[in-house]
């Protein structure tokens, strides 16, 4: 069972994850000022889930797991709610 992914379709590797936004690591975060702040290549455990880091993750369940079901819930909307429009 996998839920609450919340991918970050706009993650980007380097972008600040301290920005001061209900969600950062993403292209309009901001470069990081320090190494410290830098969103990582694989993710980084203050923001959302980035694409390959969710890529890898479904490659190893399909070829190593390999389960029979896969069930998905929850929400995998990111967290950058201060970009919506309601």
């Amino acid at each position: 069972m996998m839920s609450d992914l919340h991918m970050d379709w706009d993650y980007l590797p380097g972008a600040d994850n301290s920005c001061g936004k209900p969600l950062c690591c993403r292209s309009d975060s901001g470069m990081a000022p320090t190494a410290a702040r830098a969103a990582g290549k694989w993710g980084d455990y203050k923001c959302d889930l980035n694409t390959l880091t969710l890529d890898n993750m479904l490659s190893e369940i399909k070829n190593n797991v390999k389960p029979d079901l896969v069930m998905w819930a929850g929400d995998s909307v990111p967290h950058n709610i201060d970009t919506l429009n309601f």
